[in-house]
C-alpha cells in the first residue's frame, strides 16, 4: 500500500499539481453564502425601555435594558447584565401611547455579550394583540 499524498486511502488518486490547483481555484467564482432566517414571525425595529426580572437567591432582581426589536414571538434587547440561554425571566415594557403591558414571561433563547434574544411564553390574547398593534406602527427588520 502506497502513501500517495500522505494518506493510505488516497493511493488510487493522482497527486495534484499545485499550479493546476491554483489555476482551478482562481477560475472558480467565489462561493456565495445564503443566510436563512429561523424566525417564525417578523421582527420590527423599536427603541423602548425594558426591565428584566429574574429570581436570584429567593429575591427578584430588576435589570434595566433597551429593546431594539420586537415581534409577536419575542424581542431583542441590550440588558445591563448577562443572562444565560434557557433562563426564565419576566419582561416589563410599555409602548408609547399605550397602557403598560402586564409582566410577560419569556425565555432567553440566545445571548452575545449584553445582547439578548427573548422568546415570549404564554401570552394572553390581549397581550398578543397589543404587541401586534404596536408592530404595525414599526419598520420591519
Amino acid at each position: 500500500m502506497s502513501l500517495a499524498n500522505g494518506f493510505p486511502f488516497c493511493d488510487h488518486m493522482p497527486a495534484l499539481d499545485l499550479a493546476d490547483f491554483i489555476k482551478t481555484v482562481d477560475t472558480q467564482p467565489p462561493p456565495t453564502v445564503q443566510y436563512s432566517s429561523t424566525r417564525r414571525v417578523a421582527r420590527y425595529r423599536t427603541e423602548i425601555p425594558v426591565v428584566v426580572r429574574v429570581l436570584v437567591d429567593d429575591e427578584y432582581l430588576a435589570v434595566p435594558g433597551r429593546c431594539f426589536e420586537i415581534g409577536e414571538g419575542g424581542l431583542g434587547a441590550v440588558i445591563t447584565r448577562e443572562f444565560p440561554a434557557g433562563e426564565m425571566v419576566s419582561l416589563e415594557l410599555s409602548f408609547p401611547q399605550s397602557p403598560p403591558l402586564a409582566s410577560l414571561r419569556a425565555v432567553v433563547r440566545h445571548r452575545m455579550g449584553f445582547l439578548h434574544g427573548f422568546e415570549f411564553l404564554g401570552l394572553t390574547p390581549e397581550q398578543r394583540e397589543m404587541i401586534r398593534a404596536y408592530c404595525r406602527t414599526l419598520q420591519s427588520v
